[in-house]
């Protein structure tokens, strides 16, 4: 299947786009990288990042289809230091992880629950579970 972007380029699997996607009453730009083609003629694209508007309803989506004349091609972004959405939820993750390994081993240690933990049976359980999960990922 063809398609061409909003300035009449032809849009081909892999290449890096920008489009503008509705956020409530207002937009957010995203870098996606091209992902194939629906039946339809839309576009299929992996979210690179989002300048913002990463849901607050739900989890945001990894992979979305738009309209070919929605988006723009772009051959090369400049570099960017910025981290991707991927890239910022394995950090948010790590940092989780540390949280828990530290919390666990004060609780070890015998350090006073905190708020919330003195209602809690098995604490430390809870934490180990939590820690699994997030190592599961």
């Amino acid at each position: 299947m063809t398609a061409k972007d909003a300035r009449g380029v032809e849009i081909f699997e892999g290449a890096t786009c920008i489009y503008g996607a509705g956020v409530g009453r207002s937009i957010a730009l995203v870098e996606a990288v091209v992902d194939g083609f629906t039946d339809s003629g839309r576009v299929w694209l992996k979210v690179v990042r989002r300048s913002y508007g990463a849901s607050t309803w739900g989890t945001p989506r990894e992979r979305v289809h738009v309209g070919p004349d929605r988006l723009v091609l772009v051959d090369t972004l400049p570099k960017c230091d910025l981290p991707t959405d991927v890239e910022k939820a394995e950090a948010s993750r790590q940092e989780r992880i540390t949280r828990y390994r530290e919390r666990i081993a004060a609780l070890e240690a015998g350090v006073e629950p905190e708020g919330w933990e003195r209602a809690a049976d098995d604490l430390i359980g809870i934490y180990r579970q939590w820690l699994a999960k997030e190592e599961a990922r």
